[in-house]
Formats: structure tokens, sequence, C-alpha cells
């Protein structure tokens, strides 16, 4: 698939002033198995298509950012595994990440499209992986993107990600409060250029 950056490398040339950065680059996945999953999956499909239209977009795969509201892990008798139940509230991003030469940035909108949720799995290594440690991992307040294909809409409108892979974020990597903007060739606007802070949904 061709990823377009164009729009939102241009609608954020005039917000420069507010980021102190070397430079802005594409979203960069980290690992081999998160540049597989990003290579194939859509970044134009969002939760609403989803609750609008489950049929059209059967089978396809999406990556969606979202906020962790709740994890409920549970370790299981077999296979070395711990389970993971999630639930994320849904951001806008441009899929441009900000580098101040030390650290990556990303600047996730404050709005989004609600809900969503996805039973996910984590390897246990050593004796201090435990569900409350999982839980911990991916506690409520990080970011996540979450890659996997859309199978159902819940009756609270919440959607079902059968989940393909995920990547958290901790606090420090991601901010709420620099962009407003939504889904891609809409609006970017300034919010504020003194905090990194995040406003999440408690």
């Amino acid at each position: 698939m061709i990823r377009i950056f164009v729009a939102a490398f241009s609608a954020l040339t005039v917000l420069v002033s507010c980021v102190s950065r070397v430079g802005n680059e594409s979203y960069q996945p980290v690992t081999k198995p998160e540049q597989i999953e990003f290579a194939r999956d859509r970044l134009d499909i969002y939760p609403d298509d989803i609750r609008k239209d489950p049929a059209f977009h059967a089978g396809a795969g999406v990556v969606w950012t979202g906020i962790i509201r709740s994890t409920d892990a549970r370790e299981e008798d077999q296979g070395g595994q711990i389970v993971a139940y999630t639930v994320f509230e849904h951001h806008y991003f441009d899929w441009v990440q900000y580098n101040n030469g030390q650290e990556v940035t990303l600047f996730v909108s404050p709005r989004g499209e609600g809900l969503f949720r996805a039973k996910w799995r984590m390897d246990k290594i050593g004796r201090d992986a435990t569900a409350e440690s999982a839980e911990k991992y991916a506690g409520q307040g990080k970011l996540a993107l979450v890659y996997g294909v859309p199978e159902k809409v819940d009756a609270d409108g919440t959607v079902v990600l059968k989940y393909r892979y995920l990547r958290i974020l901790d606090a420090d990597d991601f901010s709420t409060n620099k962009f407003d903007y939504g889904r891609f060739g809409e609006p970017f606007r300034a919010i504020q250029c003194e905090s990194k802070t995040n406003s999440t949904t408690k």
C-alpha cells in the first residue's frame, strides 16, 4: 500500500515553532514484527468505518492508536503465556514522529473515534512475569499502537480487534497536548507550546 504523508508534513510546517526538535519523519516501527505489520496494515480505516459497515472492511488489517483505559491480565496454566484483555480509547495519529536527537516523541491528537478492545498474549520471561506485572506494563494512560483485524462491534459500540501485534509507549514518549487534528486531510491546529503532559480519560 502507498502511504501518503505529504498532507501531514505540509500542515505541520507552519507549526514548527511550537516543537523543539532536530527533525520530523514518518513513523518508524521499532521491531521486525512491527515492520511486517506496518507494511501490510491500513492507516485509512477508522473505528467509525467499522461501526458503519463492518462487512465492507471484512478481513482488512488496520493499525489504530489508542490510550489504554484498562487491562485485565491472566496467567495461563499451559504455554507459559499471559493473556490480556485491554480496552483502548482511539486517538487520531498523523504517523509522524519527532526526534530531538535523543528521544522520539509522538504527538497524538486529543480526539478520536471511541473505544476498541483486543485480547492479546505475552510470553512469560522470568519469575517477575506475572499477570500483575502485565497489567502494570499495559497500564492505564499508556499509549498503544494496535495492529489487528476488526472482528465485530459490541452492543455499546466498542470495536473488537483480532490482535496481530501491539507496541506500548510510556507517558513520556507521547503527548496529546500539542496538535489537534482528525483523519488524514483534515485541518491541524496547534494547541499550546508549554506542556508535554498528557490529558487522558481516567
